[in-house]
């Protein structure tokens, strides 16, 4: 039985993707391949190169917000998302991987991004694993877009933000973790939350569509936090663990 894992995109609310697969890796779930957008896409490639996933939570908790941000309002998005880029290679070279490339993964991975220049979706199946990282991560007016192969790639939210259709041909069972919502229960508070909220109810009607391919959805209660609330990061991870408890054993009983 060949398992895939579908990471979603959503910001903070992404991080419950931690919880899910450290519940994952206590029942000793096999992941085969993982699909994974914005944060999902990050989350899910740290993951496929290998890293434990108790090392991502603690890099995660431990690394200060400020560390992200470079303005870059001249370079087409509030930050310039540099800062992301080499903080990333910093942490793989850490562990020994450098610059690691999806072809070299653990894992085998895929992140979604769009491109501006078509509008077509352009999933990274080779090449470097943090441009990837960086691509799908970039949500459109907030991190500046990723030049790449002649294409200004932005976050994959924008058309597929739960990739659960790449692994469908491929896999026996697939899991996928969403963790948007189609409305929301306070009013934005500032322009991130504006422009972030807005880009996500664009996304709603493909995000549904596919979860049909999916065997088992988790779906964290992270609906209340706000997408950019830095303060929640330990309680999205929190929930996504809870979710993931509650629900493994309709993944248990499909590999039986």
């Amino acid at each position: 039985m060949k398992v895939g894992l579908a990471l979603g995109g959503g910001a903070i609310r992404g991080l419950a993707h931690i919880g899910v697969l450290k519940v994952l890796k206590k029942h000793r779930i096999p992941i085969d391949f993982i699909a994974g957008t914005s944060m999902g896409g990050a989350i899910g490639g740290l993951v496929a190169a290998g890293i434990d996933i108790e090392e991502i939570e603690e890099f995660v908790l431990r690394t200060p917000s400020y560390r992200l941000v470079d303005i870059g309002i001249r370079k087409r998005g509030i930050f310039a998302g540099n800062k992301i880029y080499a903080m990333l290679i910093r942490f793989l070279g850490n562990k020994g991987l450098g610059d690691i490339v999806i072809e070299d993964l653990a894992i085998p991975f895929r992140a979604v991004s769009v491109d501006l220049m078509k509008g077509d979706v352009f999933v990274f199946d080779e090449g470097s694993l943090v441009l990837a990282i960086r691509a799908t991560t970039s949500v459109p007016g907030i991190f500046s877009p990723v030049r790449h192969r002649g294409k200004v790639l932005v976050d994959g939210g924008v058309l597929n933000n739960l990739p659960a259709d790449l692994l469908r041909p491929e896999m026996d069972v697939v899991i996928a973790v969403d963790v948007e919502r189609e409305h929301e229960e306070q009013e934005p508070r500032n322009l991130f939350e504006v422009v972030y909220r807005s880009f996500t109810i664009m996304t709603t009607v493909q995000r549904r569509a596919n979860l049909k391919y999916a065997d088992v959805v988790f779906r964290p209660e992270v609906g209340h936090f706000f997408a950019f609330d830095i303060g929640r990061i330990r309680e999205c991870i929190e929930a996504g663990e809870r979710e993931a408890q509650n629900k493994i054993h309709e993944v248990l009983t499909l590999l039986n």
